[in-house]
């Protein structure tokens, strides 16, 4: 037999690889061999421009197709755009660098669970196969896999994707960045986090994103146990249940992962962690906000890939219009993901910039303007309650920036006029 199925056995069991027959989904099996075959998108990835080529002949000639082919192991940045290839399986290669290729199948196997991975080699080493199967990878194939095996691999890897889909959806990943520090980043992500919570009824995830400075917990009056810190630290541990267990709950039925209370400089993030910790949250919770900042660094270019949207604070000043610009700028790099731009403390009458300047300096329209009430905020700030609860207009807004983020259409006032935006 060469092809193993290295599916996780029970705890305890003695971890040696063994060959055995794949075993097939019933609703897609048939006797002898002659079922129908589901064709397979696959993302081949291999450092091998021969081993590369003959992979790809294979998956084609089992009736699949090759949705992307990588003539390299990706670095981190590159993996991105390559998890959003949409496909059944990733087919990796291992033979070039035994280390790379199996870290690389650890990171996909973590991002996308509902996706199998699939590892090849000239020979079937029992040690490499075990520390594949300590990855995450479902299957090891061999040279020696026979047509009718591979076809059964590609076919199982089908309807795992398709089964995997329709159990969960991933949530949907809102992040709020300053324009510069005092945009109001952090009382804009919180009150709007409560408001889609009440607008949907759904799990919200509020997570602070300020690894040494944040204020979320002290702004919403709770004394959380566990923080952000517990799963920056051991990035090892990161799945589902751990961060779950992170949250915690506010009266408002926002799950709230906090930042630290005390300034530690021993965090260290990087793109991989914060990318991780991301997606395992949103697997967890239909909504994530979360409140970004600098302490991120260059980690954050994790946050603006997995972003469906990304909500950029500023203010009507000139400082914090130019570095709006700049950062505009800098997110063509990821693909121009969904911004929307929020002028907080907005005043018509104090505003040197009309709509019409600000979009052609900007290259995006201002989308939401949340009006200038200092002393309701400094009075929730201060209380630890909600800005919502206050009545002021400003939570007319955030109401309708929920309505907008969970797909709700926009509210009329009772008068017929649409809340100024």
């Amino acid at each position: 037999m060469s092809i193993v199925d290295i599916r996780t056995r029970e705890e305890g069991a003695k971890l040696e690889p063994t060959p055995v027959r794949l075993q097939v989904v019933p609703e897609v099996a048939r006797s002898n061999r002659s079922r129908t075959q589901l064709p397979a998108a696959v993302v081949l990835i291999s450092p091998n421009e021969v081993q590369r080529r003959k992979l790809r002949r294979i998956i084609e000639t089992r009736h699949s197709r090759v949705a992307a082919e990588v003539a390299h192991y990706p670095n981190y940045n590159h993996l991105l755009t390559i998890l959003d290839v949409e496909c059944d399986a990733f087919l990796i290669e291992v033979d070039t660098n035994n280390d790379t290729a199996l870290d690389l199948v650890e990171t996909i196997c973590s991002r996308k669970p509902a996706t199998t991975v699939m590892v090849y080699s000239e020979r079937s080493k029992p040690d490499l196969v075990l520390r594949s199967m300590r990855a995450g990878a479902r299957e090891f194939l061999t040279v020696e896999t026979t047509p009718n095996e591979f076809a059964d691999a590609l076919t199982s890897a089908v309807v795992r994707h398709a089964e995997q889909a329709a159990k969960k959806t991933r949530g949907k990943v809102l992040v709020f960045w300053g324009a510069k520090g005092g945009s109001g980043v952090t009382t804009v992500a919180a009150n709007l986090a409560i408001a889609l919570r009440a607008e949907t009824g759904e799990g919200v995830a509020l997570v602070d994103l300020n690894p040494q400075l944040g204020d979320v917990a002290v702004l919403l009056g709770i004394t959380p146990r566990f923080t952000i810190a517990d799963a920056l630290l051991d990035p090892e541990r990161m799945d589902e249940e751990f961060v779950s267990n992170l949250a915690t709950p506010h009266s408002s039925g926002v799950s709230v992962i906090a930042a630290p209370d005390e300034y530690r400089t021993s965090i260290m993030v990087d793109a991989r962690t914060v990318g991780k910790f991301v997606d395992t949250v949103r697997g967890c919770f239909p909504y994530v906000v979360i409140d970004a900042g600098l302490g991120l660094g260059s980690a954050a270019a994790s946050l603006f890939q997995i972003a469906n949207t990304i909500y950029l604070v500023a203010q009507g000043d000139l400082a914090s219009l130019r570095n709006s610009q700049r950062f505009i700028s800098h997110l063509q790099e990821y693909g121009a993901p969904s911004i929307e731009l929020v002028l907080n403390r907005f005043d018509r009458r104090k505003s040197e910039f009309d709509d019409k300047r600000l979009t052609k300096a900007l290259g995006v329209p201002p989308k939401w303007k949340i009006p200038d009430d200092h002393a309701s905020a400094r009075r929730a700030s201060n209380a630890g309650t909600p800005l919502l609860a206050s009545g002021s207009p400003v939570g007319k807004i955030l109401r309708q920036m929920a309505r907008a983020a969970c797909g709700k259409p926009e509210e009329e006032s009772k008068k017929g006029f649409r809340f100024f935006k």
